[in-house]
């Protein structure tokens, strides 16, 4: 059956893997959320957007969702292929943010 053939490609392959010398196998991934300090850059950045859509009477919401926040914060940590910048330092948002961001992303280093 297809899951007996799949199965036993998959065993192979991670039998395979377990067999690798430790400096074979290529670096862990870094999780965004497993990041030291992620909480509290995601909670600042926050607060800034809310400091920011107050004063220019924009929704929070708009402005800033938690896919874009994260976005900018893999960008900034490079944990993911760099293609171009993020949407809260780009375009409308980067008249309103960047700035502000910049510096506060300044207290968060790799």
């Amino acid at each position: 059956s297809e899951i007996r053939f799949h199965g036993k490609t998959l065993i192979s392959l991670v039998a395979k893997a377990q067999a690798l010398p430790e400096e074979a196998l290529p670096e862990p991934l870094l999780n965004l959320m497993d990041m030291p300090g992620y909480r509290k850059a995601f909670k600042a950045i926050k607060a800034l957007v809310a400091e920011v859509s107050a004063s220019h009477h924009v929704s929070g919401e708009l402005l800033a969702s938690r896919r874009q926040i994260n976005q900018l914060l893999n960008w900034h940590w490079k944990l993911k292929p760099q293609n171009g910048q993020p949407e809260l330092i780009s375009g409308w948002r980067a008249e309103l943010m960047e700035e502000k961001l910049t510096l506060l992303l300044q207290e968060y280093p790799l």
